[in-house]
C-alpha cells in the first residue's frame, strides 16, 4: 500500500510540474512537441528494473499527460474564446455570484456564457450602473470582451484565469435581466450571501468586514479597510483571512467535538466539507485543504494509513484535472507550500524546540508542560509553514514578514476560536438576532484582540522588509542554506543555538548599517515614485521625510511602493505628509502609509465635501498625527531646506483647483502643483513670487490643461517630471510636452524612467 501510495504521489507532482512548466514558460504551439519528447524519454525507464523503472516511466508518462491535458484544456474550453477578444459583443448570460463594489466607482460580477456552439466559460462583468443581481439571474449584455490571460502590452496576468475566468468584459449600456435559472448550484452562493448578511447583522461595524473575510473568505469589505488590511499584512497574519486548510481543520475539530462515531462524522463532515468549499467559491486553496482533509477522513473508515504528501499531492492533481491554470494561483502557491513545509519541517523543529526548553531549568521547574507544548507545537508548525513560503512572498509580494512568527502564535488561540465560535453564533442569529447578537459578544472580543495585535506590530519598525533591499535578502538566503545544511549533517537540538544567534545578530547589523549607506546618497533629494496613473512624491533633507501625495488609479499597490522606497532609505518617519488634493489617484495609499510608518504631521486643504478625506482624517487623528488645514502660506524650516506650502487658489467645488501647492527651496528647488489648471497656475503666480527651480513635478500628469507657459517662463525648470502612468486621458499632452521644450526642460516620464530622482551636492 506504501508503494502505491508513493507512486501516486510520483505521477501527481510529474502532472503538476509539466502543467506548471506549459503555463508560465512554453507557448501554447509546442505543447504537442513536448508531449512526444516527454513521452519518448519514458523509455529510458527500460534501462533499469523493479519498482525504478515503474516510477521512472509513471514520472515521464504523467509529464506527457500534463502536457497533453494542458494543450486539450486550452483547445477545448479556451481557444474557442480568444478570437473574440476585443470585440463587442450582444450576449446572455448566467450569472454565477453576488455583485462586488469596485473603488472607486462601479461593479463587478462573475457569470458564464455560451456563444455559438463552443463550451460554457466563465468571464468578469464590470459596469458602471447599479443593477440588482444574484446568482442565477440570466442577463442580456453588450460589451467589449478581453482576454483575460493577457493585458493589452501582452504581459500574463492569471490572477483570473487562474480561477477559470478567461474572458473579462467592459459593458455599455444597461444590463436587462430577461429570466432566471433555478436548480440546487447556485444555493450554496445565496447561502454564503445570507451568512455574509447577517455577519453584518449581529457583529458590530468595525469588526464585520473582518468576520466576512475570517468566516466567508468575504474580503471586499475588508479590502476598503486600507489600514486594517495592510496591518494585517505587516504583522504576517493576512492568511488567517483567507479561507485555506486552517479554517478547514478548525471546522472539522470543531465538527469532530460534536460528533464523536468516526462513521457518522463522515457522513456528515464530508458533505459539509464540499458545501463549505461551494460557499466560498472552490478557491484552489480551499479546494486543496478539503480534498486533503477528506483523505484523512476517509484513511480510518477503509483501515489505511494517513499519508499526507499522497493527498496534498493527489488535491494538487485534481485541481489541475479541473483547470490546469490554476497552477498560477498565488493562494495556492502559498497554501500548497505552507503545508508541504508543516508536513516536512514541523515535527523536527518540534522536538528541537522541546528538547531545548525541556534543558532549559526555568522551563522545567516553573512553567507547566501544557504551555510549554502549546507554545512549541505552534512556533513549530509557523515556523514550519514560514520555510517554504517565505520565498513565494517575497516573490508574489515584494516583501518577508519577520515579525510573523511572534504574531503567528499570539493570535491562534484567538482564531481557533473566533473561527468556529463565530459560524455557531451566525447560525443562532438566523434562530434569534437579538440572541446572536449577545453571544457574539465573545467572538468580538476575539476579532478586537487580533485586530489589535496586527495593528501594534505593523508599527513595529523593520517589522517587514522588501526584496529590493539586496542586504535582507542575502540574510535571507544564508539563513536557508544553514537550516537546510544542519539536518542534512544530522545535527542535534543544542547545535541549532549558535547558527540562530549568529542569524539574529546578522539581522540586527544589516538594519543598523543599511540606512547608513542608504541614508547618505539620500540627503536632500526629490524622487517621484512611478505609481502609474497617481503621484507620490518623496523629499528628504537631512534626516526630515516629507511624502507629497500618495495614490494611483491604476494600481493599489500606490501606498506599498512608497513606504517601500522610504523603508529602504533606512528611514522610519515620514515627518510631513502633505496631500495637495481629495482624488483618489492622488490618496487611495495615503491610509496605508499611515497605518505602517509614523506619521508626524499631516497637511491638508479644506476637507470640506471631499468624502473621501474623512477616513483619513479619522485614521491620522487615531494615529496621533498632528492634522495641519492649510488656509494660507506655510513656511516649514525642513533641515537644510525651506518648504512652503501654498493654501488652495482655485474655484471652489472644483476639487483638482481647491489643492494646495508645494515649493521646496534648498539644493534642490522643486515645485508641486498637483492638478491644478493653468487658470490656478496664474493665480498662483499673482499670490506669490517664485523663484527659478532645478525640478517641476507637471501638474495634473500632464494634462494640456495645466503647465501653462506662463508658469514655465517665470519659473524656467532645468528638469520636468511627469508622473504618469497607462491612461485613457492622453496624458502627457503634446501641447504640453512642446512648451517644456521650448523653455529648455529636460523631460523625464516614470511610465518611461520608473523612480527619478533629482538630487543635490
Amino acid at each position: 500500500m506504501v508503494e502505491i501510495m508513493r507512486k501516486l504521489a510520483i505521477a501527481s507532482f510529474s502532472f503538476a510540474i509539466s502543467i506548471f512548466v506549459s503555463r508560465y514558460f512554453l507557448p501554447y504551439d509546442w505543447l504537442l512537441l513536448c508531449i512526444g519528447i516527454a513521452a519518448a524519454c519514458s523509455l529510458l525507464g527500460l534501462l533499469y528494473t523493479g519498482n525504478k523503472r515503474l516510477r521512472i516511466l509513471i514520472a515521464l508518462l504523467a509529464v506527457a499527460v500534463g502536457f497533453l491535458w494542458s494543450f486539450a484544456y486550452t483547445s477545448i474550453f479556451v481557444k474557442p474564446y480568444w478570437v473574440y477578444h476585443e470585440e463587442i459583443l450582444t450576449v446572455t448570460a448566467t450569472v454565477t455570484d453576488y455583485p462586488v463594489a469596485r473603488q472607486p466607482r462601479g461593479y463587478r460580477v462573475d457569470a458564464a456564457i455560451r456563444i455559438d456552439r463552443n463550451p460554457s466559460i466563465r468571464v468578469r462583468l464590470y459596469y458602471s450602473n447599479e443593477t440588482e443581481l444574484k446568482p442565477g439571474d440570466i442577463i442580456k449584455l453588450t460589451g467589449v470582451f478581453r482576454r483575460t490571460d493577457i493585458t493589452d502590452e501582452g504581459d500574463r496576468f492569471d490572477a483570473l484565469s487562474s480561477r477559470g475566468l478567461f474572458l473579462s468584459a467592459s459593458i455599455s449600456g444597461n444590463i436587462d435581466v430577461v429570466g432566471f435559472e433555478s436548480g440546487i448550484r447556485h444555493l450554496p452562493k445565496r447561502i454564503a450571501e445570507s451568512i455574509t448578511r447577517k455577519i453584518d447583522e449581529i457583529f458590530p461595524d468595525d469588526i464585520s468586514p473582518f468576520l466576512q473575510a475570517l468566516l466567508m473568505g468575504k474580503r471586499d469589505e475588508l479590502y476598503r479597510d486600507t489600514a486594517l488590511n495592510a496591518s494585517l499584512s505587516a504583522s504576517g497574519i493576512i492568511h488567517i483571512v483567507s479561507i485555506s486548510g486552517m479554517h478547514i481543520a478548525f471546522l472539522m475539530g470543531f465538527l469532530s467535538l460534536v460528533i464523536r462515531n468516526r462513521r457518522l462524522f463522515s457522513f456528515y463532515g464530508i458533505p459539509l466539507l464540499f458545501f463549505f468549499m461551494a460557499m466560498t467559491g472552490f478557491t484552489p486553496a480551499v479546494t486543496r485543504a478539503g480534498i486533503m482533509q477528506i483523505f484523512l477522513i476517509c484513511a480510518p473508515l477503509f483501515r489505511r494509513e494517513r499519508d499526507s504528501i499522497t493527498s496534498l499531492s493527489f488535491a494538487l492533481f485534481c485541481l489541475l484535472a479541473v483547470n490546469p491554470y490554476s497552477i498560477a494561483s498565488v493562494g495556492l502557491h502559498l497554501s500548497f507550500s505552507a503545508t508541504l513545509g508543516i508536513i516536512l519541517f514541523t515535527s523536527r523543529i518540534n522536538s528541537a524546540i522541546s528538547d531545548m526548553l525541556r534543558g532549559s531549568k526555568l522551563f522545567r521547574k516553573k512553567v507547566p508542560r501544557y504551555i510549554i507544548n502549546f507554545i512549541t507545537s505552534n512556533l513549530a508548525t509557523t515556523m514550519g509553514a514560514l520555510i517554504l513560503t517565505l520565498p513565494l512572498t517575497a516573490v508574489h509580494f515584494g516583501y518577508v514578514s519577520l515579525i510573523s512568527p511572534i504574531t503567528n502564535l499570539l493570535t491562534i488561540s484567538a482564531v481557533s476560536f473566533a473561527f468556529p465560535a463565530g459560524l455557531l453564533v451566525t447560525l443562532i442569529g438566523f434562530i434569534s438576532t437579538s440572541v446572536g447578537s449577545i453571544l457574539a459578544y465573545p467572538v468580538t472580543l476575539a476579532a478586537r484582540y487580533i485586530i489589535f495585535i496586527a495593528k501594534e506590530f505593523a508599527t513595529v519598525p523593520y517589522s517587514i522588509v522588501y526584496s529590493t533591499n539586496a542586504h535582507i535578502m542575502f540574510w535571507l538566503a544564508y539563513v536557508y542554506i544553514i537550516y537546510t545544511a544542519l539536518p542534512l549533517l544530522k545535527a542535534r537540538a543544542r547545535q541549532y543555538i549558535y547558527p540562530t544567534c549568529i542569524s539574529l545578530i546578522l539581522l540586527f547589523a544589516l538594519m543598523l548599517i543599511s540606512p547608513v549607506a542608504t541614508t547618505a546618497a539620500s540627503n536632500n533629494s526629490i524622487t517621484v515614485l512611478d505609481v502609474g496613473q497617481g503621484m507620490s512624491v518623496v523629499v528628504t533633507s537631512d534626516e526630515f521625510t516629507m511624502v507629497i501625495d500618495c495614490g494611483s488609479s491604476s494600481t493599489s499597490r500606490a501606498g506599498e511602493i512608497t513606504h517601500e522606497f522610504i523603508m529602504n532609505l533606512g528611514r522610519t518617519t515620514i515627518d510631513l505628509l502633505a496631500i495637495t488634493h481629495f482624488h483618489a489617484d492622488h490618496i487611495n495609499g495615503v491610509e496605508f502609509l499611515l497605518s505602517r510608518i509614523n506619521v508626524s504631521a499631516l497637511a491638508i486643504p479644506d476637507p470640506d465635501g471631499a468624502f473621501l478625506a474623512d477616513d483619513i482624517i479619522e485614521l491620522a487623528r487615531k494615529r496621533g498625527t498632528v492634522i495641519m488645514y492649510i488656509t494660507e502660506i506655510i513656511n516649514v524650516d525642513f533641515g537644510e531646506t525651506q518648504i512652503y506650502i501654498y493654501p488652495p487658489l482655485g474655484v471652489y467645488g472644483e476639487e483638482n483647483e481647491r489643492g494646495i501647492s508645494i515649493l521646496t527651496v534648498g539644493e534642490v528647488t522643486a515645485l508641486i502643483t498637483g492638478d491644478m489648471n493653468s487658470a490656478t497656475e496664474r493665480a498662483l503666480l499673482r499670490f506669490t513670487t517664485l523663484p527659478k527651480i532645478d525640478v517641476l513635478v507637471v501638474g495634473h500628469h500632464g494634462s494640456r490643461h495645466s503647465t501653462s507657459e506662463e508658469l514655465l517662463y517665470a519659473t524656467m525648470p532645468d528638469i520636468a517630471i511627469i508622473p504618469v502612468g497607462r491612461n485613457s486621458f492622453g496624458h502627457p499632452a503634446q501641447e504640453v510636452l512642446d512648451r517644456l521644450g521650448r523653455v529648455g526642460a529636460t523631460i523625464y516620464r516614470t511610465d518611461e524612467y520608473g523612480h527619478v530622482t533629482v538630487s543635490g551636492r
